[in-house]
Order: C-alpha cells, then sequence, then structure tokens
C-alpha cells in the first residue's frame, strides 16, 4: 500500500465515528484499507472497524469489492462467519475539516461488523507452529463447515481468498472466516469480470482467468492445508503442469490425507474435489468410488512404497533405476508349463507328420518366448539424457533418449494380446513416442500404480 494511503487514514485513537463507534488500534492492513478495533457504545461489544478512503483507492473496483463486502456480511449469517454490523461513509470536506485546519481526509466508507478474538493461522506460521495430521483434518472439517454453508446458499457465495491469514482460531478451538472483500455470488447471469481475485499461491488456475466456480475455494484449502503443514508458502512450492508440487514435504501422512490435498489441489477444475461432500468422502476414507470417475478416469498413484513390495527403486539425481524382480509363483508355472511343453513334444513328435513339425516347434517357442516376458525381471533406467529397458528376453533390451519418453500407462488385464492373440495380464506400457514398451508383469494393483507415480513424476 502507498504511504499516502497509510498517512490518510482515520485519525487517533478514540475518534467517535457516527457518534456511536469509538475507533481503536489498528489491528490489520490490506489492499481494501485498515482495520481497526473498537468499541459499539450502543452495546458496549468490541467490533472491528475497516475503513477505506476514497481518494486513496486504486479505482473504482476497490471501492465496489468494500461495498460488496457489506452486502454480503449483510445477507450471511453462521457461527464462523463475523455478523455485519453497519455500514456508512463519511464525507469530510462536508463536515468542514479542512475549515478547521485539519488535514481533509475526504469521503471514507466505513463497514463495522462483529469483533472475532483469536489468532490468524498466518500469525501461528510466523511464530513457526505446524498442526499436526490429526490438527490438519480438524482443520479442514471446520473450513469445509463454512464453505458447505456458502456454497449451498441460493445463489451460491464463493468466498474467493481462503488463506491462513483470512482464518482465525478463536479461544474455544474453532475457526472463523473473515474479510469477504472478494466474494463473490454466483448467480444465473452473473458475468465474470477480468479483475484478478485473490491471493498469489492459494488462487486456483481458473480463478487467474477469470472464471470462479466453488471448487475454487476447495483449491485455496488445499493450499492453506499445505502450508500449514509444510511452513512453506505455496508459491514457493516447485510446479509442474500448474500442479503444486507437494508431496516430498510430507512424508508420513496418511494416504487419505495425501489423496484428499490432491484431489483438492488439482489444477483441472473438472478434474477437482468440486463439492464438500466429495471432500468429506476422501476425508473419510471413503472416497475411492469418487476416484477412478475424476482423476483422468484412474485411481490417484500411490506416493510411498507399498507394504512388502520387493521392487527396488534408486534415484541419484540424475539416473533413476528401478528393479523389478521376476515373481516367483510365475518363475515356477514358467518353468512347470517349459518342462511339460518339452515332454509332449517328445511323445507327440513320433506322431506328428514332417510337414507340420516345424509349424509345432514354431508355435511352441513362440509360446515359451511371449510366457518368458511373465516371468523375467526388468530392469528399468532413466538417465537426464539417455534410457534403458531391460526385460531379461531374448530381443528384451532397448536404448533411447529420454526427451522421447511421453508418458507411462497402466493396462488392465486382456487389454492388449501377445502373439498368437494371447492376452496380457495387467502391466504398465512405457511410450517412446507411439512406440509402447510393455513391462511390470505379475505385480499387485498398488505397486503399478506407485510406480506409474514414481515414473511420470520423473518425466515431468
Amino acid at each position: 500500500m502507498s504511504e499516502p494511503f497509510s498517512q490518510k487514514l482515520t485519525g487517533p485513537t478514540g475518534e467517535l465515528l457516527r457518534g456511536r463507534f469509538e475507533v481503536g488500534q489498528q489491528i490489520g492492513q490490506g489492499g481494501q484499507g485498515k482495520t481497526f478495533r473498537g468499541i459499539d457504545r450502543h452495546t458496549g461489544r468490541t467490533v472491528a472497524i475497516k475503513e477505506l478512503a476514497l481518494d486513496c483507492a486504486e479505482d473504482w473496483k476497490a471501492i465496489e469489492l468494500f461495498e460488496r463486502e457489506g452486502r454480503a456480511l449483510r445477507n450471511l449469517e453462521h457461527p464462523a462467519i463475523p455478523s455485519y454490523i453497519d455500514a456508512f461513509s463519511v464525507d469530510n470536506d462536508t463536515l468542514g475539516s479542512e475549515k478547521s485546519g485539519q488535514e481533509s481526509r475526504g469521503i471514507q466508507f466505513f463497514l463495522v461488523r462483529e469483533f472475532v478474538e483469536g489468532e490468524t493461522f498466518q500469525e501461528l506460521i510466523e511464530r513457526e507452529e505446524v498442526i499436526s495430521t490429526e490438527g490438519a483434518f480438524d482443520f479442514i472439517d471446520n473450513v469445509l463447515d463454512i464453505l458447505e454453508y456458502l456454497h449451498s446458499l441460493h445463489p451460491p457465495v464463493i468466498h474467493r481468498d481462503i488463506k491462513p491469514s483470512n482464518l482465525i482460531l478463536r479461544p474455544d478451538n474453532t475457526i472463523a472466516l473473515i474479510d469477504f472483500g472478494a466474494v463473490q455470488v454466483l448467480g444465473p447471469h452473473t458475468v465474470m469480470g477480468s479483475t484478478i481475485i485473490g491471493t498469489t499461491g492459494y488462487v486456483a488456475p481458473e480463478q487467474l482467468a477469470g472464471r470462479t466456480v466453488a471448487a475454487s475455494d476447495l483449491y485455496s484449502l488445499g493450499a492453506t492445508v499445505v502450508h500449514l503443514m509444510t511452513r512453506i508458502h505455496p508459491s514457493d512450492l516447485v510446479m509442474k503442469r500448474m500442479r503444486l508440487c507437494f508431496e516430498d514435504q510430507l512424508v508420513g501422512v496418511p494416504d487419505r490425507l495425501m489423496r484428499l490435498l490432491q484431489g483438492l489441489l488439482n489444477p483441472v477444475v473438472e478434474d477437482r474435489i468440486s463439492t464438500v461432500a466429495e471432500a468429506r468422502r476422501v476425508a473419510a476414507g471413503s472416497g475411492d468410488t469418487w476416484l477412478p470417475a475424476r482423476i483422468g478416469s484412474e485411481p490417484l498413484p500411490v506416493l510411498r512404497r507399498p507394504l512388502g513390495s520387493k521392487i527396488k527403486i534408486s534415484d541419484h539425481g540424475e539416473d533413476l533405476q528401478i528393479l523389478i524382480p521376476a515373481p516367483r509363483l510365475h518363475r515356477q508355472i514358467y518353468w512347470a508349463a517349459a518342462a511339460g511343453t518339452v515332454i509332449a513334444l517328445g511323445i507327440a513328435l513320433p506322431l506328428i507328420t514332417l510337414d507340420a513339425t516345424p509349424w509345432v516347434l514354431a508355435a511352441c517357442g513362440a509360446f515359451l518366448l511371449i510366457a518368458q516376458i511373465f516371468v523375467s525381471p526388468t530392469r528399468l533406467v532413466i538417465g537426464t539424457d539417455k534410457f534403458m529397458i531391460n526385460r531379461h528376453t531374448v530381443n528384451g533390451m532397448h536404448r533411447g533418449w529420454t526427451e522421447d519418453l511421453v508418458e507411462v500407462e497402466e493396462r488392465g488385464p486382456g487389454e492388449e494380446k501377445a502373439l498368437f492373440f494371447i492376452p496380457l495380464p495387467a502391466h504398465l506400457v512405457l511410450m517412446e513416442g507411439v512406440y509402447p514398451y510393455p513391462f511390470a508383469f505379475g505385480i499387485t494393483d498398488v505397486e503399478r500404480r506407485w510406480l506409474k507415480g514414481v515414473l511420470r513424476r520423473r518425466l515431468e
């Protein structure tokens, strides 16, 4: 805020506004003015007095947002939202401040609301306090209660500026949401403007483009939780493909919390958790019915090595090395099948005509070659420039350029077929341009999802 703005605002402590509101100490300052603690002499209650001076406003949009906050608070009634008390303007020139030798402050707009005791979560962050996993779930539950109320109104009300400094932890450990200066009421004829509303790091991508939906508040909630748990501002986190990469900062948190945060922070609004009800289901651990249907029609990746997995991964910065051992049971079945094939051939060959013998041998060889893919270990190395995949089969090694790797896809059982139309079991496919390299046969669904997540993060 410019210096002239701070010089021309409310006068000394004790000034009486409208013969009712006594101005106390300043408690905050934002893009739309200053906030003071005050006393309502009619009731004796402590109030918050927000002020905006007309000649210090950057443009008319600031005044519009200030008035919008007053209208919004007037129509809201929730224990976690400060109640509206009064809104008015004062024309100091009309009052004759210039004639009295005082510096004129022009027209000033005031909004008086209930004062919320407690401290903001931004203050907790600055004291280097970190909320626990249990505290994160409590925090999310409290804020979801508020958003559920706002989003269920007719028309829905979108806060558009959920962040630690706008959330207050009260003495009774409940949470209050303040600062409705950015609020958007989504009516049937609402026209989205070009003005960007929100705070860097917490604002959803679609909000930056001037589009606001209920899921925009949910994104801001997710960014706020990440900030509270890591003490790293969201704008300081690494971002890839518009997605905040926070997982490495939250080691050891439960999968359901990680899933919830990933769902809230999906940069694609169509794939994000879109309602409070969906968020509650995922937070409760019962959101699996939602996840495959939304995030690209597939489950979210598993972030930690599944318990009991034999897959070995080493990441030395430049090279990611993955070793997938051959499934023991599949090896036993393979060698049993190979021995059976040899015995069957020994018995059947004398009975087969000479012309058919090459075809029978070729078919058996192809069968054993294809089956070997399912029972062989796989070694995958992805470096900065080159990659190598070795499936330890005949002609099973391939090398290429890392920049040509475009995707890691998951295929279900029977989705693809090998030679002689033999259906392949579930596996992963490494796409080098349009060329597929199937691997990771014989591992569990959880291991495939984990491995796919590891590889996708590397390719990003």
